[in-house]
């Protein structure tokens, strides 16, 4: 009965022995095999040309430091006209309205005033006295030089001759600028009307006439502006003045209207700081002018101006993955006939914009690492859902 006791203990003992020797080295191997498996990804060729897969390295890239402004679209003053009348008269006839396309010497509406009549008819009887005095002049002028007429008589055909022939060019220039045609009109052809032609090319932004209405020459009848060179007007803050130059490039989008991203470059910086909000205007040209042929004068504009610019090692921001709060990128660890097999890394980012992310932990990293810079989040994503950076 004791020797039976002592083999039962004898082969407990070793079983438990057994049991402690394999527990551990059994479960080692799992753990490295399942963390290798979830750090590496492998691509077929086929896969990789079908998803447009792309891979590339580290380079260095410069990247801007921005100074926010405001502003508005606006145009020269020279592409802008404020239509008024050289004499006043009642608007007979406009068929033109707020948006209308107008090209340079388009009739914008007719006035009618018994004035017109009038002055054209003092042009014209200004013309007939100036035939008959300039007659006197020269005849008087020939008989004074013979001693025949009195200096006096000499001396008032002149005086007459002079007199009409300066309001006879005045009236001619009247005429001028009401565009009456003087040749027309010594051939009798009096207009009752006239005609305001656009001065430039260009859209009708106002039109602050009616039909019938007295039409003043300080008033504003019409306004026109020419959209075909727009810019932008930026305030910026006094305080990042001094970093502002010519030449700088701008971005800027204008929210509500349009979601795209418009460039340009300063072109102008102003001289005078706006008291009140203590700013100073900025103006700049815009790239692609045609490109926003759907925006209006006077909207509304957020801008960054890039005032300087560092180097920094980047990669394209499409490679880099988040996972929560860390970011990932493919390593290409080999590259055979069959495909490709990449390990998943973890990055520490700097500075990043819509093209490239800045990587600081570059000790972490060789010299000539190849990453999968097209189609990394597809295959990140799978694994942990993530998102891009």
């Amino acid at each position: 009965m004791k020797m039976k006791n002592i083999s039962l203990f004898c082969l407990l003992l070793i079983t438990g022995l057994g049991v402690l020797s394999c527990g551990p080295s059994g479960s080692e191997v799992p753990t490295d095999t399942a963390e290798v498996e979830s750090n590496t990804i492998s691509v077929t060729a086929e896969q990789f040309n079908v998803s447009k897969m792309e891979v590339g390295s580290m380079e260095d890239q410069p990247f801007f430091r921005y100074i926010q402004a405001n502003g508005y679209i606006d145009v020269p003053p020279e592409r802008m006209a404020s239509v008024s009348v050289r004499l006043g008269g009642f608007v007979k006839l406009f068929s033109i309205l707020p948006g209308d396309r107008v090209s340079k010497g388009t009739v914008l509406f007719t006035l009618e005033n018994p004035d017109f009549i009038q002055l054209q008819q003092d042009y014209l009887e200004a013309k007939a006295q100036l035939h008959y005095l300039e007659s006197d002049y020269e005849r008087q002028k020939n008989l004074a030089s013979d001693n025949v007429a009195s200096q006096k008589n000499y001396l008032k055909a002149e005086s007459d001759y002079k007199v009409t022939q300066a309001r006879f060019l005045g009236l001619k220039e009247k005429l001028k600028l009401l565009n009456i045609d003087t040749q027309h009109l010594e051939k009798g052809e009096i207009q009752s009307t006239i005609n305001v032609y656009s001065p430039i090319s260009g859209f009708v932004a106002k039109v602050n006439i009616t039909r019938g209405m007295f039409v003043h020459p300080e008033d504003v009848a019409v306004e026109i502006i020419d959209t075909d060179h727009m810019h932008v007007e930026l305030q910026v803050f006094e305080r990042d003045i001094v970093d502002i130059r010519k030449g700088q490039p701008i971005t800027f989008t204008i929210p509500g209207a349009s979601n795209n991203v418009f460039k340009g470059e300063i072109y102008l910086v102003g001289k005078t700081i706006e008291s009140e909000s203590r700013t100073i205007n900025i103006h700049g040209h815009i790239d692609d002018e045609q490109g926003i042929n759907t925006v209006l004068p006077g909207m509304y504009v957020e801008a960054n101006i890039a005032v300087s610019s560092d180097t920094r090692t980047v990669l394209p921001s499409e490679a880099i993955v988040a996972l929560g709060d860390t970011h990932y990128v493919l390593v290409q660890i080999s590259k055979e006939g069959s495909g490709y097999l990449f390990e998943k890394r973890e990055v520490s980012i700097g500075e990043f914009n819509n093209q490239w992310t800045e990587i600081r932990n570059l000790n972490d990293f060789k010299t000539g690492d190849v990453f999968l810079v097209k189609g990394a989040f597809n295959l990140i994503n799978e694994e942990g859902g993530g998102h891009q950076h």
